[in-house]
């Protein structure tokens, strides 16, 4: 299961990502975050996913609204764990487009790192 897990001043985190094309571009979507990154190939929108991903969690770390952004987004807390919402119970509630809709698209987990 993909989850954020903080160990000691380090987070950890794996997600669901989908990789999808529209157009000429791709694009590399986590439903869990409601985040994205693109670019020309689906490496180079994976790797823009992860620099996205990193950002996000560097600047939820210095806000201290990591835990209140993950609530909202509909991960299970306990203690130094968040674990990733199953993506069935994301699309249920309507608010993310629905990416197992489209006639091609690619699942994948991405992991990051960030220092605390």
């Amino acid at each position: 299961m993909n989850a954020i897990v903080i160990d000691g001043n380090t987070i950890k985190i794996s997600v669901s990502v989908f990789l999808f094309k529209e157009g000429e571009t791709y694009i590399a979507y986590c439903p869990s975050l409601d985040l994205s990154g693109y670019d020309t190939t689906e490496e180079k929108a994976k790797s823009d996913f992860e620099y996205m991903l990193k950002d996000w969690l560097k600047t939820q770390s210095d806000n201290k609204s990591l835990e209140q952004d993950l609530k909202i987004h509909g991960w299970k807390i306990e203690n130094n764990c968040a674990n990733e919402p199953k993506i069935i119970d994301i699309l249920s509630k309507g608010s993310t487009t629905n990416v197992l809709d489209l006639p091609d698209y690619r699942k994948t987990n991405v992991n990051a790192e960030i220092l605390c």
